[in-house]
């Protein structure tokens, strides 16, 4: 059983070892164990040698010990409710701590999660006074921000929308005025207007004619187009091109530096002038807004050719083009430095000349693409 000993019996021993007196010779003549006394040396040996009476100040020591355990445990008590840490954001902090105001003191609560006692006051107080003037002025503000939003349509967003308020004498923030219409979920019609609307239009026209299906039994009767983009010179080029399925052919091209509606407009009139303007023609490309737009639409319309689109995100939907674009940077751009923007366009130049007139294709039965229209023409006049 553990021996308790006296504040008097621990003061004897220390000025017993303090006058020089040996610890084995002061645990013989008072009978206490050697390492009991060393115990008592080494937690007292800071305090006041000029003060005798501070070696008994061991109990009031003792209760500040019992004091800072208990706060220690009351702030376990706390981390073991709340449902947040001290790394969560000050406002779930404070939410978490307002539940337990009243149980535990405000030292602790805000020592457990590392708050600032003036934050969690100002929080509490402001909450109470969230009841009566501070709710009814947040209220009187969202219904203003909300006519206002209202009366510009929609157009204005959070910072014209403050400095229409600030003119008007409302004391406020641009940062308020931002959480506000963030919770009603106001937002100015500039961010999302032309996304709502290519996306009814690919909505709308996302059709797939081939169904990964890259047949065709003559010339002119399914077109597949794309756009590649390629690095030359430091300097970003894309280069949009329209085959024939029938004989893999590139039946038009156009290089640009901007990838742009009438670069794909460009390449279909070309395409079409240079097939002697087909009939019930089909023409299949991804959903880019190059090929979604209106000027696009409305020369499909004009044609009068039937558009097929590419799910969004399935190259393979449209895998003809895709291999094209291969071939054509591992076969030629890849493998070339080029000194000049006009070396770089007539190498392409070059290489489709080649691919159209001298490349085989398992397509084609290891023919070119000229090749496989000119046997094709050929036998039909022969039928005819």
């Amino acid at each position: 059983m553990k021996k308790h000993y006296t504040n008097e019996q621990i003061r004897q021993c220390c000025f017993a070892y303090k006058n020089g007196e040996a610890v084995e010779r002061i645990s013989e003549r008072l009978e206490i164990p050697r390492s009991t006394i060393y115990v008592w040396l080494k937690k007292y040996k800071e305090l006041p040698e000029n003060n005798p009476d501070s070696y008994i100040n061991y109990q009031r020591f003792y209760a500040q010990e019992k004091a800072r355990y208990e706060k220690f445990e009351q702030i376990c008590k706390v981390l073991q409710t709340v449902k947040c840490t001290t790394t969560s954001p000050l406002q779930i902090k404070l939410s978490e701590l307002e539940k337990l105001y009243g149980q535990y003191s405000v030292h602790v609560l805000c020592e457990a999660l590392d708050v600032n006692r003036g934050t969690f006051y100002n929080h509490i107080l402001r909450n109470k006074k969230e009841n009566a003037q501070h709710l009814l002025r947040r209220q009187d503000l969202c219904v203003t921000i909300k006519n206002t939003y209202e009366e510009y349509n929609g157009i204005y967003g959070a910072t014209k929308i403050y400095y229409i308020l600030k003119e008007n004498g409302y004391v406020t923030s641009l940062k308020t005025v931002k959480k506000l219409m963030s919770e009603m979920d106001l937002k100015s019609i500039r961010t999302s207007t032309k996304k709502l609307f290519l996306k009814e239009q690919r909505a709308k026209k996302k059709t797939n004619l081939l169904q990964q299906d890259f047949s065709a039994t003559e010339p002119n009767l399914r077109w597949v187009g794309d756009i590649t983009e390629c690095y030359i010179l430091d300097k970003k080029f894309y280069i949009c091109a329209i085959l024939d399925l029938f004989s893999r052919k590139v039946i038009a091209y156009k290089i640009s530096n901007k990838q742009t509606t009438q670069l794909t407009t460009a390449t279909l009139k070309t395409a079409y002038a240079e097939r002697g303007n087909p009939n019930n023609l089909i023409f299949h490309s991804d959903q880019g807004c190059q090929y979604v737009s209106y000027g696009y639409q409305k020369l499909l319309h004009d044609l009068h050719i039937t558009q097929s689109y590419s799910k969004p995100a399935s190259p393979h939907d449209n895998g003809v083009m895709e291999s094209f674009f291969a071939s054509l940077k591992k076969e030629e751009i890849y493998r070339i430095h080029y000194r000049s923007v006009k070396e770089f366009k007539e190498s392409i130049r070059r290489y489709i000349e080649f691919y159209n007139s001298k490349r085989l294709h398992g397509s084609n039965a290891y023919k070119s693409p000229n090749e496989r229209e000119r046997v094709y023409f050929e036998s039909k006049k022969r039928g005819s």
